[in-house]
This record gives C-alpha cells, sequence and structure tokens, in this order.
C-alpha cells in the first residue's frame, strides 16, 4: 500500500482573516499521472463553515456550511493499472461530526468523488473500508471507486458485523424478525449473550435490531432499546454513535 500523505494544521492556531487569505494546508503530488506534480491547496472559510480546494488553477468551492477544521490528505484509491491518484478534505473533530470529501483531478478540473466518514483502510485496490461508532461496536462500510463516473459509492449491506457478549439482567425474548416479534426464545437473567450482527434501517429515525445467539444456541432478534435496557457488560466506549444507526445518505 502506497504512503498515505497528511497535512492538518490546528483550527485554534488561525484566526479567521489567516484562513481566508492563506491555505489551511497545501500539498505537491501528481495527481493525474502526467508526471508532473500539481500544487494543491485547502483554503477554509471559518465564518461559513466551508472550503474550497484548488489543484493547480482549477478549484472547487464546497456549498456545504457548518463544517469544522480541516485536513488536507493525498491518497491512491486504485494504484493498479491506474493513473491517478486522490484528494480527501476532512471536517470535524470527533467521530460524531466526522466527514470526509474525496476528490480526483483529471488534468483539467476538480471532480468531486463523493463522501465517506472515514479512511479506515485504503490499500490501493479501489475500496475504502469506513468505521462508524455504533456506541459499543464499530460499524464496517465499504465504498467503491468508479473511475468511469469519477464517483464513490456505499455498497449496502444485509448485515453489519458485531460480535460482542453480554450478561442479560432481565428476561427478554428473541424474535423472528424486525417486523415479527414471535418469541423463538426467551433469555433467562443472568446468562450470557452474544450480539452478532445488526441490521441498520436505510432511513434515518428507524431502529436498529441486532441478531442475538443465547447461551443454548438459539438465534433470534430483539430492538436496540431492549438490548441495551436489559443487558449489561457491552463495552461501551467513546463518543455516542453517530446517528441513530442509519447510514449516511451522502
Amino acid at each position: 500500500m502506497k504512503a498515505r500523505i497528511l497535512a492538518l494544521l490546528p483550527a485554534t492556531l488561525l484566526s479567521a482573516q489567516t484562513w481566508a487569505a492563506e491555505p489551511l494546508a497545501t500539498q505537491k503530488a501528481d495527481l493525474d499521472g502526467d508526471g508532473k506534480p500539481e500544487s494543491i491547496a485547502l483554503h477554509w472559510n471559518e465564518g461559513k463553515g466551508s472550503f474550497t480546494l484548488k489543484v493547480g488553477k482549477a478549484s472547487f468551492t464546497s456549498p456545504e456550511s457548518g463544517l469544522q477544521g480541516g485536513a488536507l490528505e493525498v491518497v491512491d484509491l486504485l494504484d493498479a493499472g491506474d493513473k491517478w491518484k486522490e484528494v480527501a478534505v476532512s471536517s470535524g473533530f470527533t467521530d460524531g461530526d466526522k466527514r470526509i470529501f474525496l476528490f480526483g483531478f483529471d488534468g483539467k478540473s476538480v471532480k468531486p468523488l463523493g463522501e465517506v466518514h472515514s479512511l479506515g483502510e485504503v490499500k490501493g485496490n479501489g475500496i475504502v473500508l469506513s468505521q462508524i461508532w455504533m456506541g459499543f461496536w464499530n460499524r464496517t462500510e465499504k465504498y467503491l471507486l468508479d473511475r468511469k463516473t469519477w464517483s464513490v459509492s456505499r455498497v449496502a449491506q444485509p448485515l453489519y458485523y458485531v460480535g460482542k457478549q453480554a450478561k442479560v439482567k432481565q428476561t427478554f425474548p428473541l424474535g423472528h424478525s424486525r417486523k415479527d416479534s414471535t418469541p423463538i426464545a426467551n433469555l433467562a437473567a443472568g446468562t450470557a449473550i452474544e450480539v452478532l450482527a445488526a441490521e441498520v434501517p436505510e432511513r434515518q429515525g428507524e431502529e436498529v435490531f441486532y441478531l442475538v445467539k443465547s447461551v443454548t444456541g438459539l438465534l433470534g432478534w430483539t430492538s436496540n432499546k431492549e438490548l441495551l435496557a436489559k443487558t449489561e457488560g457491552l463495552p461501551f466506549a467513546g463518543p455516542a454513535p453517530v446517528v441513530d444507526g442509519s447510514p449516511s445518505s451522502r
């Protein structure tokens, strides 16, 4: 995997006037594969919470507002049979407000590719594996680069692996599915369970449901609310979950 180059300047060290007049971060890299490195500069508008990315004489001004901080990173999403490199502009200081905008450069213009939550794993195969904190487990999202359309899109998954253990403190049933709560098993207080997977709704506002394995090996579903209220020992840590569970629509 090719090394990723990172340039980051803390927002607290820069005045609003400096942000407006000088680049927040700069790099030089050959983005279009012509053998000549481009000058890359990230300009941040602190008052609006937005940014302008400049590559050579080309530029892109984000329509977003309310963004915080700023970092500039050169990445190589696809290094086999592909001459281009990409630019990542990140915003936010915690897992809850983190956003990463990806861009390409075709030699003439800056092309917005899409957005990911994090650059958790980039191996140069056109895939980005992004980690999103869900309160007691990390949700792994897969994003795929399409060079023909100059876009990065999320690959939908029916379930997300969780793999966390807990102890039942108050008995509750495991149902057949999100929509069918007919009990498969009633979990006894004091017994161990394993949370195997999560069904995360596409629409925000809908609850996450978990596939749970009982101590006797039976599998069934329970809601996020039921799981959190009637078990103990789940490894909660760090910031609150990003959202109620829904994948970002961005």
